[in-house]
């Protein structure tokens, strides 16, 4: 089981070497948050202070998926980065390039090395790739669930709604 606060430290260090500007008012305690399914980190400021949360998905993960969780929520911390913007991709590129992660706005399960749930009580709607098989869930209906045949995989791929 991963000891995120340790995870932290770590990474919170790599942060200081690799020159970003983090914030000093950061809780250097990781909240667990055991209702997240579709995301891996969050970053919450509130009263000038910077609390990281991490999805108890992560609590089994490949420790390497949790430090690029940790660092890519210390990005946020980072003057003008609380959103995806310039500044924020900016510094994720000198992580990435310092500490050999791959940090990017989203990550999927497979990238972390996470299994995907596929719970049918939230996911709605699922889509698959005719040329590589690669599944999509949706939990609301959006122009790709109610259009597939507009969309491609990232392979190139076709898209069909199973679900």
């Amino acid at each position: 089981m991963n000891d995120f606060d340790k995870l932290f430290k770590e990474v919170l260090s790599e942060a200081y070497a690799a020159g970003l500007p983090v914030s000093q008012n950061i809780s250097p305690n990781i909240k667990v948050n055991n209702r997240a399914k579709r995301r891996f980190g969050q970053c919450i400021l509130k009263n000038g202070e910077y609390t990281i949360e991490l999805s108890s998905r992560l609590l089994y993960a490949p420790e390497k998926s949790c430090k690029q969780t940790i660092a890519h929520e210390l990005i946020h911390t980072c003057k003008g980065c609380y959103n995806h913007g310039v500044g924020f991709k900016r510094y994720a590129l000198l992580m990435n390039t310092a500490c050999g992660y791959n940090i990017k706005t989203t990550n999927s399960c497979e990238e972390m090395g996470i299994d995907e749930v596929l719970d049918n009580n939230t996911v709605k709607y699922i889509l698959v790739c005719q040329a590589c098989g690669k599944k999509t869930t949706r939990l609301r209906y959006s122009s790709v669930v109610a259009n597939p045949s507009r969309y491609r995989c990232r392979c190139g791929g076709e898209l069909k709604r199973i679900k």
